[in-house]
């Protein structure tokens, strides 16, 4: 059949107008192939654009079997123009008067990448990236300078479809940087301890009279007892009375009365047998005591990890110094406990984004936990299956941040501090100054942590085997002789070692050290 465009002069002026450098190759290469009743050809045609087919023979139908992507108008028996209409694929077929195929097309249309590709060669001039469109979607392919060329192009082409997904990023990057971080985690630790604590204990009256009881003893309500330090006091027990035994010894007279009344134990004949008795006490201060404690501690705790750790571009890579403890996860189907083993300690993780030479984008996660009774729990308490849970003191910091290759981050204020004090004192003589104190006792306790943390990127290269060293390099151990006389564990120890090339050594005090 006859096939004529309806498409107004003006459109279809434009529409060949609008044809470019492409379709133009197009037109050439289909001109050179064109043959009389030849086998399909494909032409790929932007989306918008069009190109002239010129045709050996005259040409009397044109048949396009989806003329919503692709429409063909006729200037000429033999000139016809293919106009791009919407994304996708069909076919094309010129006939001539007697129905014999003069050419046949495969026509595929697709998003344009022309003026992407001119904004890429803008955008990331250094790269080598090339823009393909497939349908309505997008694939890029090259090789980019750095994994931020490749992502800042991706962002590119989705500004060019119609949604993200559309955009394939298959852009191979150049060199793959690696970075070592290099983490120094310092945490200081102060805690101050004072407990002063006054014991009394008094029984006022006779044993089988009338007694009064006054007793105060400090509790230590923080640290629960007393620590350490000195313990001073004084006692007094009327009670306990050294009593004779008066019956007559070797040496008084046969009948002889032994006297009732002596003047001292030593008219006693048993005065060095003798030996105490408890009797009735005095009718003031029968038994009392009084005790003097005090303890005073100051300490200081310094904690150091520098984790070293070294991570391909773009991927993650995790430290951990500390252990793993146990937690009841579940029960199986025999009724058996199942555990799980949660970290602590000091933990970090990095991924490095190299975006320029020398400029690194870092993601940095820094955890210091450690075990603690506070926020523990108990699971079946009071039977023989009870289980004991402790809790994590955790201190975490997540931070992104863009340093140059041996620059420095500084993380800081992590700061933790806790004071507790109790005061127990006997009613009504709190208050009393100087002797109050007798009849109070105090029990503080005080803790500082400071926690620093100092990251430092460095962008780092391979290295030959001969320029590494390890600390076992250059060891010795000493022989009998020398450990029996001299005390000494190895004869030789250090760097480089004695086997190590001239180009490995090291200058300054190097070494490592056994004590």
């Amino acid at each position: 059949m006859n096939r004529l465009t309806a498409i107004a002069c003006v459109s279809a002026l434009a529409l060949c107008a609008a044809a470019t450098t492409p379709a133009t190759q197009v037109q050439a290469q289909t001109r050179a192939a064109v043959a009389a009743g030849s086998t399909a050809q494909m032409v790929n045609l932007p989306l918008g654009t069009s190109f002239a087919v010129e045709l050996p023979a005259d040409a009397r139908d044109v048949i396009v079997s989806n003329p919503l992507v692709a429409d063909a108008m006729l200037h000429s028996p033999r000139r016809i123009t293919v106009i791009g209409l919407k994304a996708g694929e069909t076919d094309a077929v010129f006939l001539d008067a007697t129905g014999r195929t003069i050419l046949a097309l495969r026509v595929r249309v697709d998003a344009g990448v022309s003026a992407l590709q001119d904004t890429l060669s803008r955008v990331v001039p250094g790269s080598s990236i090339h823009a393909e469109a497939v349908n309505d979607s997008i694939i890029l392919t090259g090789m980019a300078a750095s994994p931020a060329d490749a992502e800042r192009a991706a962002q590119v082409a989705r500004a060019f479809v119609s949604a993200p997904e559309k955009v394939m990023n298959m852009v191979s990057v150049a060199g793959s940087d690696q970075v070592t971080l290099r983490v120094r985690v310092v945490e200081v630790q102060r805690s101050a301890i004072k407990q002063l604590g006054f014991d009394t204990q008094a029984v006022l009256g006779r044993i089988n009279g009338t007694q009064w009881l006054l007793g105060n003893n400090a509790t230590w309500g923080v640290n629960g007892s007393l620590l350490g330090g000195i313990i001073g006091g004084v006692a007094r027990d009327t009670t306990k009375n050294f009593q004779m035994e008066m019956p007559c010894g070797p040496g008084w007279p046969d009948g002889a009365m032994c006297p009732v009344v002596v003047d001292g134990p030593e008219d006693a004949p048993n005065w060095d047998t003798a030996k105490p008795g408890t009797g009735p006490g005095s009718d003031g201060l029968n038994k009392g005591n009084a005790t003097l404690k005090a303890f005073e501690r100051v300490g200081l705790v310094r904690t150091l990890a520098e984790p070293n750790l070294t991570s391909v571009n773009g991927e993650a890579a995790s430290f951990l110094a500390g252990g793993e403890f146990p937690i009841p996860a579940g029960r199986d189907r025999d009724g058996q406990i199942t555990v799980e083993y949660k970290p602590y300690g000091v933990g970090l993780a990095f991924r490095p984004v190299v975006l320029s030479e020398g400029r690194i984008s870092l993601q940095v996660k820094i955890e210091v936990s450690e075990l603690t009774p506070q926020g523990g729990l108990t699971l079946g308490a009071g039977t023989p299956t009870a289980v004991s849970l402790p809790g994590l003191s955790v201190r975490r910091t997540e931070n992104t941040v863009e340093l140059p290759s041996g620059g420095a981050m500084m993380i800081a204020g992590l700061l933790q501090e806790s004071t507790r004090q109790t005061v127990d004192s006997l009613p009504g003589m709190t208050n009393l100054p100087v002797l109050g104190q007798l009849f109070r006792s105090r029990d503080y306790l005080m803790g500082e942590t400071e926690l620093v943390v100092i990251v430092e990127p460095y962008i780092v290269s391979p290295t030959s085997p001969g320029r590494m060293q390890t600390p076992a390099d250059g060891l010795r151990i000493a022989h009998d002789a020398q450990t029996i006389f001299f005390g000494q564990l190895n004869q030789a120890y250090g760097s480089p070692a004695p086997t190590a090339s001239a180009g490995a050594r090291w200058q300054g005090p190097v070494g490592y050290v056994i004590e």
